[in-house]
């Protein structure tokens, strides 16, 4: 089950009578800590990417390492062998270089890409977070009140009946007396 940041928001909870259902939000919990795994998982799995796309550019440093080394020879040869291996070789060493180069612009922007994801999913992260503690904090401040208002309705129904004893007890007694 996929679930994002708007899915926490609107999740509600079945209320019993202590508060919200205690399974209910460990399960829900369970679902979120699931989905933060998957998503670390994923965030592996790209930085995996990026390490094999580290050695295809280590292969085409080798190559054109190797291309040079080429050209070095070529020039050993005759001078006529020598300017066509010349101009074949930095064609090839330039193409190289551009692919390279692109390669390496391409790898740059999927890191920088891989970090802002990693990034966000910090904040993304902390943000659920702090929603998380202020929700738990506001409930606990909720059942604070309500014990409160609990504990102020005991006592004024107390005051109530005494009050009604004291009257009734008022009433009986002049009764008495005639």
């Amino acid at each position: 089950m996929k679930i994002t940041p708007l899915d926490i928001r609107k999740q509600e909870f079945k209320k019993s009578f202590k508060g919200y259902d205690k399974n209910e939000v460990d399960i829900f919990l369970e679902i979120t800590a699931k989905e933060m795994e998957n998503l670390v998982r994923e965030n592996k799995s790209m930085q995996e990417q990026l390490r094999e796309l580290d050695l295809k550019i280590e292969d085409y440093k080798r190559m054109e390492k190797t291309l040079q080394d080429t050209l070095t020879s070529a020039q050993k040869t005759t001078d006529e062998i020598r300017r066509n291996a010349r101009k074949e070789a930095e064609m090839i060493v330039k193409k190289a270089k551009i692919e390279a180069s692109e390669i390496l612009e391409d790898v740059q922007a999927q890191l920088r890409e891989l970090r802002n994801q990693i990034s966000a999913l910090k904040s993304q992260r902390d943000g659920f977070i702090a929603q998380l503690r202020g929700f738990l904090s506001s409930q606990l401040k909720m059942l604070d009140e309500m014990e409160r208002i609990k504990a102020y309705e005991m006592k004024e129904k107390k005051a109530r009946e005494e009050q009604e004893n004291s009257k009734s007890g008022k009433k009986v007694g002049e009764l008495f007396k005639e």
